[in-house]
């Protein structure tokens, strides 16, 4: 499935038909989740899907992905990596989705891995869909320094709060992804969720990659030190 297109046009969706989804629908979707590809391959991540989950914000769905994770280093950026796939294969299908940062599952979770996120999906009662004047995103300058046509790609990376807390580097046709320091306060509540967005900027940079006919190569070792910053890894 071609996904690159949808990173220009999804839109976050909060409003849903609560009609389930048909059974071959959900089997075409579970296939797609096979195959995504890992940032971190050695970590393990699992999902189940669920029609009910618990939130304080009034956002329901038919259907949500119920995200747990192996808890070893990086393993927040690599399930925003994952699930952009999945986020961006939804929109393909014509289907809303959601992440879901303020989600718990309504129930114990059959796993011994952590709970990570919920990410809701079901048709949208409204369009699924946008325009460029759609996109409320910092200016290039602001997330990145250099020139790289993939980096419009990582701008319009969705992120909680719309914060795009994130910043790239471009380095002799490398790319260097860092996470913005915060404060003790802010990182309490917001750091976690940053570095799932840095995952999801990292997923859009990976299909911008593709997309160019170049191999995409990702490595957190040996990465420049950046004031402010903490070094998530460097794309080839």
């Amino acid at each position: 499935m071609h996904l690159y297109p949808y990173i220009f046009k999804r839109r976050s969706t909060r409003r849903y038909d609560m009609t389930p989804l048909r059974e071959s629908q959900l089997q075409d979707i579970r296939s797609f989740a096979k195959n995504m590809r890992p940032l971190f391959p050695a970590i393990r991540v699992e999902y189940r899907l669920d029609s009910n989950v618990r939130n304080i914000l009034p956002v329901k769905a038919p259907h949500n992905f119920i995200i747990s994770s192996e808890l070893k280093e990086g393993y927040l950026e690599n399930v925003g990596f994952l699930y952009q796939q999945m986020d961006l294969y939804l929109s393909s299908l014509g289907l809303g989705s959601c992440w879901l940062g303020m989600a718990k599952p309504s129930g114990a979770v059959d796993t011994h891995l952590e709970f990570v996120i919920v990410l809701a999906f079901g048709k949208p009662k409204d369009n699924p869909y946008r325009g460029p004047e759609g996109f409320n995103r910092k200016a290039l300058g602001d997330i990145a320094s250099g020139n790289d046509p993939r980096l419009e790609a990582v701008r319009l990376a969705p992120s909680a709060s719309n914060t795009q807390n994130w910043y790239f580097v471009c380095d002799g046709g490398e790319i260097h992804a860092y996470q913005k320091l915060l404060n003790p306060v802010k990182a309490k509540f917001y750091d976690r969720f940053n570095r799932l967005d840095v995952g999801i900027a990292l997923c859009h940079l990976y299909l911008a990659t593709v997309e160019q006919g170049k191999d995409f190569n990702f490595t957190n070792e040996g990465m420049p030190e950046l004031e402010g910053y903490r070094a998530i890894g460097t794309v080839g």
